[in-house]
């Protein structure tokens, strides 16, 4: 995305003067305002002089990272109005420029307003033509304006350092990575609820002893229909990944009675496969996983076949956990989020027409198995560890 910034920026299609005739937004966040049926929108914009190290432009407010009016990359932007529409017009008069929604990054929305239905919130976005199927969507726990105003990650355009960090997260195993593309598809579905990941901000001290402001991606938000109903912790969204295919890579950590042992994740594949057995709906889901050992804190040599084997063991029971975990929460929360309902409407469509109108009240009643495959293929470049008890 950052490449589409700098063709726009340096290009000979494009001067300076075309270029201040225009605002470009990176990223979006949506609050409820506190007069009720408004909405508190805030936009974080990039100033292409800035950027450049050529100057230019030092209004603004708050930009990404630290420095000058004039240094910082992005200023921040905020309105109140009640749509999102009216909002984008709104800024459009105070930027003095028409609002640029093309290389919009993020949009952002508040926990409180999640959770009182988000539709409205990004209807524009999915109707309007500019703003691309591919940007990202979070929930903030707290203020999503908030979120706009710090900076994220070593990128001096905040908004696409947390568009950075929410496909590392996924990644990871860490956390789903919604587009607004999805987000609509899985809004628009019957058979599948939706998901977004959580963005957090925390206080840390740096090397100086100076108290900072981080962005965290902190679980997974679980919605029924267009509001939040819950959400996941670290481990429930990554169970929530396995069930969904997504785990591509990320640390399994076993308890030896010595000590504990990563497990570096390198291949995983899931199935999920319904069944109506004597009118009980049952959901088998299938996961083979493949591992490497990256470390580890005992003196046992793990090369061994009978170690390697209880490894294995140890990893399978570990998923199984976190899957389960998922599952639980998300029937607690009465929100098929992994698409079980898809699978069933696919392979049993007649018996799914009977059963579509009552899916969020059979949803947590159903019967899930699980058949782990684990294997551990690689213990690294040692043979025996390096340490070994006398």
């Amino acid at each position: 995305m950052i490449l589409l910034i700098i063709v726009v920026l340096f290009t000979g299609c494009w001067d300076w003067e075309e270029l201040n005739n225009l605002t470009i937004v990176s990223g979006i966040g949506l609050d409820q305002a506190e007069e009720p049926g408004k909405i508190l929108f805030t936009a974080q914009v990039i100033r292409p002089a800035a950027l450049s190290g050529s100057g230019g432009d030092s209004g603004g407010t708050r930009g990404g990272g630290e420095g000058s009016a004039e240094t910082q990359a992005v200023r921040v932007l905020t309105t109140t109005e009640e749509t999102v529409f009216q909002a984008v017009r709104k800024l459009s008069t105070q930027a003095s420029n028409r609002l640029l929604l093309s290389h919009l990054q993020v949009i952002v929305i508040s926990r409180e307003a999640a959770e009182q239905g988000i539709y409205h919130y990004i209807d524009f976005f999915a109707r309007d033509p500019e703003p691309r199927p591919d940007i990202r969507v979070l929930v903030a726990e707290k203020e999503a304006g908030e979120i706009m105003r710090q900076p994220c990650g070593v990128s001096n355009i905040p908004a696409l350092g947390l568009y950075r960090a929410v496909q590392t997260a996924e990644l990871n195993a860490l956390a789903p990575d919604i587009t607004m593309q999805e987000a609509n598809i899985r809004l628009a579905s019957e058979t599948i609820e939706l998901i977004a990941p959580i963005a957090k901000l925390y206080q840390e001290k740096g090397v100086s002893g100076v108290t900072k402001t981080r962005i965290d991606i902190d679980g997974t938000a679980v919605f029924r229909g267009d509001k939040m109903v819950g959400k996941l912790n670290h481990r429930e969204t990554r169970g929530l990944l396995w069930i969904l295919g997504k785990v591509k890579t990320g640390i399994i950590v076993t308890e030896h009675a010595e000590g504990k042992q990563s497990l570096e994740i390198v291949k995983a594949q899931s199935k999920i496969t319904p069944e109506i057995r004597n009118n009980e709906l049952v959901v088998k889901i299938a996961v083979d996983v493949t591992s490497n050992l990256g470390d580890q804190q005992c003196s046992k040599n793990l090369t061994d076949p009978v170690m390697i084997a209880s490894l294995e063991e140890k990893q399978t029971a570990e998923i199984k956990k976190e899957i389960s975990g998922a599952v639980k929460k998300a029937q607690e929360l009465k929100a098929d989020i992994f698409g079980f309902g898809d699978e069933l409407r696919r392979k049993y469509p007649e018996q799914w027409k009977k059963l579509e109108q009552h899916w969020a009240e059979l949803f947590p009643g159903i019967k899930i198995e699980l058949e782990i495959k684990s294997q551990i293929k690689a213990t690294g470049a040692l043979i025996e560890p390096i340490y070994q008890q006398k």
